[in-house]
């Protein structure tokens, strides 16, 4: 193959990788057009081959759609992973507001797809339905915040320095989003326990400054729990009617895998230290992931559907717990 031949070849291989990024509303010559900073008529040209990207057009490209550079010259070990980690630095000013940004976007994505999924493990009540109940993520993100960035204030202080109208409307469209794909549930009963434990802690050292707060935190806990048990009694996703599984496993699970498949796309997001995560764009390991969640769907109780009984027992479980610290809470304030 003719120099000229193997350039046109990788263009045309990065095309095809951008094209994979983009979402069915999003035009290719425009966001190449955006990227790059250059008329929709350059942008055209080099769609159509018949101009190249040169190496800095590659490398924005490359960075802005988060495109291997080994994948797309085709260099792959097999011992590496394609995979991206952005941790989140709270004490740079409006880095929440970007990883909520991109996660939305990740959730918005893949709803436009007719033939998308969502296949997850929970050991902790997983963000789709924390987003829905802005007290809730704010905790999950101050806890963060207070053990590693040594936050001396209360939550309420927190919700207040930390809120603002973008960043509920990407965690409100985050949870619209996520009532669209058809997804499946893998939890155990101890699911819960890292939040509750997390409430009762942090009331036991005075991070709050009244019981009310800490109490909305368990009612929206109890929401989830209702809203869970309405999907499962139906096995659909509320009025958008999108099909749900929630399953019940005895095993206990070492972390949450949250696989998100388009056709042959793959982005398999592994959680790591409370809300960071890492996403593995990797087609093998995303294959083995699926393998292995759907191997541990199948050993567990399916709670949807005709599984009145498991699913009664479990729910009520749960609600005691809730109930449990609610109790608590109340008795110490």
């Amino acid at each position: 193959m003719k120099n000229s031949e193997k350039k046109i070849e990788l263009q045309k291989i990065l095309i095809d990788e951008i094209k994979k990024n983009l979402s069915a509303n999003n035009s290719l010559v425009n966001e190449i057009s955006d990227v790059l900073e250059i008329s929709t008529d350059s942008a055209y040209r080099r769609i159509r081959y018949e101009k190249l990207f040169n190496i800095n057009e590659i490398y924005e490209l490359c960075n802005h759609f988060k495109i291997s550079f080994d994948k797309l010259l085709g260099i792959k070990d097999k011992n590496q992973l394609d995979c991206i980690y952005q941790p989140i630095n709270l004490s740079v000013p409006n880095e929440y507001d970007r990883y909520m940004l991109e996660l939305s976007n990740n959730v918005g994505k893949l709803r436009t797809y007719n033939d998308s999924n969502i296949l997850m493990s929970a050991n902790d009540i997983p963000i789709f339905h924390l987003t829905f109940h802005k007290e809730l993520r704010f905790f999950k993100l101050y806890t963060w915040f207070h053990s590693v960035y040594n936050y001396e204030g209360c939550l309420d202080d927190f919700i207040k320095e930390t809120e603002n109208p973008e960043i509920i409307s990407y965690q409100q469209k985050i949870s619209s989003d996520y009532e669209y794909i058809p997804s499946a549930e893998i939890w155990t009963e101890h699911t819960m326990d890292s939040l509750l434990r997390l409430i009762e802690y942090y009331v036991d050292i005075c991070s709050f400054s009244s019981k009310e707060l800490p109490l909305l935190l368990c009612e929206q806990i109890l929401s989830i729990l209702s809203k869970l048990q309405k999907w499962s009694e139906t096995g659909s996703k509320g009025e958008h009617k999108a099909p749900f599984q929630l399953y019940l496993s005895d095993m206990e699970l070492e972390n949450t895998y949250v696989l998100m498949k388009q056709t042959e796309q793959f982005n398999c997001v592994v959680k790591l230290f409370t809300i960071n995560s890492l996403n593995v764009l990797d087609k093998e390991f995303c294959l083995e992931t699926e393998k292995w969640l759907t191997k541990l769907s199948q050993r567990s109780t399916l709670l949807c559907g005709g599984s009145e009984k498991e699913r009664i027992k479990f729910f009520n479980s749960q609600r005691e717990k809730v109930q449990a610290l609610i109790e608590k809470i109340q008795n110490l304030f």
